[in-house]
């Protein structure tokens, strides 16, 4: 936890920080010229988005986290060129799609948004690499590329709003696309502070290939199955409720995630200490409980007031759900201790065995709560479905380590 790592993970901490108070400032401009309807629908599209995003990576890019995190700069470089060329194809399809699926999701859901999304559709190129800039900036220990990117995305993001209410043109469509816009600028600025290299291409790309077959498919398939899910909840209340619903839901989840910011912070910062290490040591997971406590006990605490104080009235009932919220974003905090380990060693089965556990607790609590109780149902089933996933991650991290330490008792396990 000391120099480096520690700068790296105070930096993507506080730039966590730093996005979630700029979020807070577009969300206010949005919320206030959107209404609560409007948006409703504006944070179904951004959540329709990250959904689809996430399953637009195919387990090529963990492998190159791994790798680069563990050969020379020179090397690094090479294989963040390769990585790139591999994305120029997943970003077009990622576009494709979302025009493709425009056409249905009002069909689908209780929602207005199949014309900002056609509209979004080319813009969105990049919201996929978002994902994966962050492993590409952990694989080459420059963490704050991807901590100074985020913020300066929000900044721009905010620029271009305020742009639009001055020109009064902030309508959904715009937002959406607005949103998309400040992404790919983002995504520019962060490709070229990696300062790629396109030296002995083809022998990195196969080397991406190899090692997505060998574990990155099932680090894909284990995150798809637990973020996705761990997602779903949004487009399930878009199903049962309204969007009036998915926006108190998104706004108290946005307050709720300031609870797990600085565990994040550090379990992400220390992606390439724990690729050198044998084990967790018992001190990071104290950290990550104790901060996660007193983080969950002030969010609870100051959501009512700050959300009447800066959303007003008509967004009062997401206060009711920050508690639920705030406590599954602390368990999710100590998970990512194990997680991040488990990544980090190309743990691929342990990691794709926690998100078959996550995926069905998450359909288990999701369908049996939002019907009955809407966005309170949704709030509640994260937190039984994150607690869930803990337990499979803890006895994933265990069985790692037993069968680093002997081989021979795997098929005791």
């Amino acid at each position: 936890m000391r120099s480096r790592t520690l700068w790296q993970a105070t930096l993507f901490t506080g730039s966590n920080v730093a996005v979630s108070l700029l979020a807070i400032v577009s969300t206010t401009i949005l919320a206030r010229h959107l209404g609560s309807t409007g948006f409703g629908s504006y944070s179904f599209a951004v959540a329709f988005l990250t959904f689809i995003a996430m399953i637009f990576e195919f387990g090529l890019f963990p492998p190159a986290a791994r790798l680069a995190v563990l050969a020379a700069p020179s090397r690094q470089r090479r294989i963040v060129g390769a990585a790139l060329l591999l994305y120029i194809p997943v970003g077009l399809a990622f576009s494709a799609t979302v025009f493709a699926f425009s056409f249905a999701v009002d069909t689908w859901f209780h929602v207005n948004v199949g014309t900002a999304l056609r509209i979004a559709a080319p813009l969105a190129f990049a919201i996929p690499f978002t994902q994966i800039l962050q492993l590409l900036a952990q694989g080459v220990d420059r963490l704050h590329i991807a901590s100074i990117t985020a913020i300066a995305v929000q900044t721009l993001l905010i620029g271009l709003l305020l742009f639009a209410t001055i020109v009064g043109r902030l309508e959904l469509e715009t937002a959406v696309a607005l949103r998309c816009v400040a992404v790919a600028g983002g995504a520019v600025a962060a490709v070229i502070w990696l300062r790629p290299t396109f030296d002995r291409i083809a022998d990195h790309i196969s080397e991406l290939i190899d090692g997505a077959r060998a574990y990155g498919f099932h680090l894909y398939i284990g995150r798809v199955l637990s973020i996705g899910t761990y997602n779903l909840d949004v487009l399930m209340l878009g199903i049962f409720t309204n969007p009036k619903s998915v926006g108190f839901y998104t706004l108290a989840g946005s307050v709720a995630a300031a609870a797990g910011l600085p565990v994040l912070g550090m379990t992400t910062a220390l992606f390439a200490p724990l690729a050198r290490a044998d084990g967790i040591r018992p001190r990071l997971l104290v950290m990550a409980v104790g901060v996660g406590v007193f983080t969950t006990f002030a969010a609870s605490l100051l959501a009512e007031p700050f959300i009447d104080a800066v959303f007003g009235n008509q967004f009062h009932s997401a206060a009711r759900l920050v508690l639920p919220l705030a406590l599954a974003q602390g368990v999710r905090g100590v998970t990512g201790v194990y997680n991040t380990f488990l990544q980090a060693h190309g743990r691929g089965r342990e990691l794709r065995n926690a998100g078959l556990v996550l995926t069905a607790s998450n359909l288990v609590f999701n369908i049996a709560l939002i019907p009955p109780f809407g966005a309170a149902g949704a709030a509640w089933a994260s937190l039984f479905a994150l607690t869930a996933n803990l337990a499979a991650h803890i006895v994933s991290y265990y069985q790692a380590t037993v069968i680093a330490e002997d081989p021979a008792r795997a098929g005791d396990l």
